[in-house]
C-alpha cells in the first residue's frame, strides 16, 4: 500500500501488487492519509537560508538534492497499523506543525484517534505545535521519533532535542517515550 505517487514510481521498476487506500496483508490492515509537511512553502527567509546551506555544504546539498529527483515525489502520510487482535499503531511522521490545517487535523483525529500506541516526529522548531495538537489524537502511548536531526547535521544545519518536548507531554500525564535512532520497545 502506498500513495499513488509512490505506487507508479515502485511500478515503473517492476511489478507491485497493491495500491492507494486501506488495505489487509495477513489479518494486518493498514491505512493512509497525506499531509502537508511544515514549511511546504519555504518563502525569501526559507529560500536564502536553503541557498546558504547548499553554499557551505555543496556536496551533501547535491547528494540530497539527486535523491528527491530519483525518488517518487508526491505528499507524505500518516500509516495507522491494525494488528490481527484491533490493537493500532498509528505513525503521524511530521505532519503535526504550527501550521497544520485545522480541517485536515479534525478528519485524521476522527478517522485514526485513540490508537494504542502513536509515533510522532517533530519537525526542526515545531515542537510547541506537535505539543498543541497531538491530544487531538487521544494517545495511549507515544513514541516521540528523531527523524531530522541525522539529515540536518549531515547538512551543517542545526538540531533540536525532542526530550523537553517529551518531558512536556509527561508532565501532562501522557505516556511518552523518546523513540532514538536504532532503538526498539516492546510493550506486553
Amino acid at each position: 500500500m502506498a500513495p499513488d505517487p509512490i505506487f507508479e514510481f515502485l511500478g515503473r521498476q517492476g511489478k507491485v501488487t497493491g495500491g492507494s487506500g486501506p488495505r489487509t496483508v495477513d489479518d494486518l490492515k493498514i491505512d493512509g492519509m497525506l499531509y502537508a509537511p511544515a514549511g511546504g512553502n519555504a518563502g525569501p527567509v526559507g529560500q536564502w537560508l536553503q541557498a546558504s546551506v547548499a553554499a557551505a555544504k555543496p556536496r551533501a546539498s547535491l547528494r540530497r538534492l539527486k535523491d528527491q529527483v530519483r525518488g517518487p515525489g508526491g505528499e507524505p502520510w500518516i500509516v495507522e497499523l491494525t494488528f490481527p487482535d484491533g490493537a493500532r499503531l498509528l505513525h503521524l511522521d511530521l505532519s503535526l506543525h504550527a501550521a497544520t490545517d485545522e480541517q485536515w487535523l479534525s478528519r485524521a483525529a476522527a478517522r485514526f484517534g485513540n490508537a494504542e500506541w502513536t509515533v510522532v516526529g517533530m519537525a526542526y522548531g515545531e515542537g510547541a505545535g506537535v505539543i498543541r495538537h497531538l491530544p487531538r489524537f487521544g494517545p495511549n502511548r507515544v513514541l516521540f521519533a528523531e527523524l531530522t536531526n541525522g539529515e540536518r547535521r549531515e547538512l551543517g544545519l542545526a538540531t533540536e532535542l525532542v526530550t523537553p518536548w517529551r518531558d512536556r507531554l509527561v508532565a501532562a500525564s501522557v505516556e511518552t517515550h523518546v523513540f532514538a535512532t536504532q532503538t526498539s520497545f516492546r510493550f506486553e
